[in-house]
């Protein structure tokens, strides 16, 4: 119902309970701050039911609806108090009250001698609130109902905007070049100092904790703002790079492949879906096969060749991301597995997101499907809540690399350190009906991760963020193979 219809309805009870009741139905009396009105479709408020102001307060009527807003009030406080004790931590407590108050939320609400508090007390807490502010505010000022200033400022959009510049030039590293030193120019003398300075850090490496301090909002505004900036600086620094016709041939070779890879028709499918939502064009859309023709107008000799040349009509970043999604919807495929790791130690800077993003829905199956190793899974979830914080340190590799280590030990019944795993495991694989190649293959993976982790973690060299987003990736693979193995 809109607010109109709400205030309506009220309007036509004569009975102060009946229009409370209605109200309460529709809007949050934590929210009210005292203020009991009807709305119009603008937010404003109309009709006045209650007002707990000091003026209103004298007058007879408002004084006998007081003990009624008090009651209704006492109730959803005392409601929500008990949700929020029923929680086992406190992101679950900040996500309960993110979903009910939202971007707007006040931190605390008081009821007599009684206050609920959303205020972070550790710095792992105030670490997950100052994220949860990030992200709400994020998205609010990205959307259609941002400020002007800021809906047009995201990665996404000015990505949108460079390439519908790209097409009107055929000088593409000119306009890449005077883009940049725009976003350099505006970002040193058009914005405030403290934007500039969140810039400046994040160009040298050195982004702001989250966990030291609760951000002011004006803080959180400025740092978005520098952080959309310099993701997008980053990514014309990529544009330079593109992955070779080679390897895009190689990956269309794997992926469909002529028994286990995709049909043509999830090809057509596939590539028209991604064509729309980069806005390009592809040459092969049509889902009957037959019907292809290549420019000269000769049937195309196969799948492999109809899908190359679509992922040729994407952007570097956009190859990337194609390839590494359709690795893991279709892991199955021999050479699947390799390729992925390919893409990813090669052409890892042309990755836009984090893993956590890219491979939520790997991630959420990983964690379900660890369940039955709950050990493993705990080290599994504490890295995975390192990285959505950001946290690429190298205890989170480390976490990582343990989760599998417990789950082999598990598997195999045996209490081996993962290095030396090596003929356990793939007669394990293999007595699975998993092929020895895929077997061997698993193995050099789960290898270059122990070597990376004995030359670098072990040592607590400086791991950096895209080589800890690389051990998510591989890991994450190998766990939920090796699970589907045994199970």
């Amino acid at each position: 119902m809109t607010n109109n219809e709400i205030a309506l309805l009220i309007n036509s009870k004569e009975k102060i309970d009946d229009k409370f009741a209605i109200w309460m139905a529709h809007y949050d009396i934590l929210q009210s701050r005292g203020r009991i009105f009807t709305k119009d479709n603008d937010g404003h408020e109309v009709s006045k039911i209650y007002c707990n102001c000091s003026n209103c307060n004298k007058i007879p009527e408002n004084k006998k609806n007081k003990k009624l807003y008090l009651l209704m009030f006492n109730q959803s406080f005392t409601a929500l108090r008990e949700e929020l004790e029923k929680t086992s931590s406190y992101r679950e407590k900040l996500d309960i009250w993110i979903n009910r108050f939202g971007i707007n939320y006040c931190a605390t609400y008081i009821n007599e001698d009684q206050e609920l508090s959303i205020l972070p007390e550790t710095s792992s807490e105030i670490e997950d609130y100052n994220k949860m502010q990030y992200n709400l505010w994020k998205n609010h000022l990205f959307s259609f109902k941002g400020k002007e200033k800021y809906c047009k400022t995201d990665l996404f959009s000015r990505v949108d905007d460079l390439n519908k510049q790209l097409l009107l030039s055929p000088f593409k590293d000119e306009v890449i070049k005077q883009t940049k030193t725009q976003i350099l120019v505006q970002y040193e003398s058009e914005v405030n100092s403290k934007t500039k300075q969140y810039f400046n850090n994040l160009i040298i490496g050195k982004p702001e904790p989250f966990n030291l301090k609760i951000w002011e909002l004006t803080e959180l505004i400025n740092y978005i703002d520098a952080n959309e900036a310099y993701k997008f600086l980053c990514y014309l620094h990529n544009q330079n790079m593109i992955i070779k016709e080679a390897f895009l041939s190689h990956a269309a070779d794997v992926i469909a492949e002529r028994d286990k890879g995709m049909t043509w028709t999830q090809i057509a499918k596939y590539f028209t879906e991604r064509a729309v939502q980069f806005n390009r064009d592809i040459p092969y859309a049509d889902k009957n096969f037959l019907n292809l023709e290549d420019k000269n107008g000769k049937k195309v000799s196969n799948k492999r060749t109809a899908f190359f040349e679509n992922l040729k009509a994407f952007s570097p970043n956009e190859q990337f991301e194609i390839i590494n999604d359709l690795c893991d919807s279709y892991s199955g495929t021999p050479g699947a597995i390799q390729l992925k790791q390919l893409l990813i130690t090669q052409y890892k800077d042309l990755r836009m997101t984090s893993p956590i993003d890219d491979s939520a829905e790997k991630i959420e199956e990983v964690s379900g499907i660890l369940s039955m190793f709950p050990k493993a899974e705990a080290a599994y979830n504490t890295a995975v809540e390192k990285f959505k914080n950001n946290i690429y340190q190298r205890n989170a590799v480390d976490d990582l690399r343990l989760s599998l280590e417990l789950l082999v030990k598990e598997i195999l019944n045996n209490e081996k350190s993962l290095e030396n795993q090596q003929a356990e495991l793939k007669k394990f694989l293999t007595s699975r009906k998993v092929l020895p190649e895929i077997a061997n293959l698993i193995w050099a993976n789960i290898d270059n991760i122990t070597k990376y982790h004995n030359r670098y973690v072990k040592h607590d060299d400086n791991v950096g963020k895209t080589d800890s987003e690389t051990m998510l990736d591989m890991t994450t693979t190998i766990i939920k193979i090796i699970i589907k193995a045994a199970t």
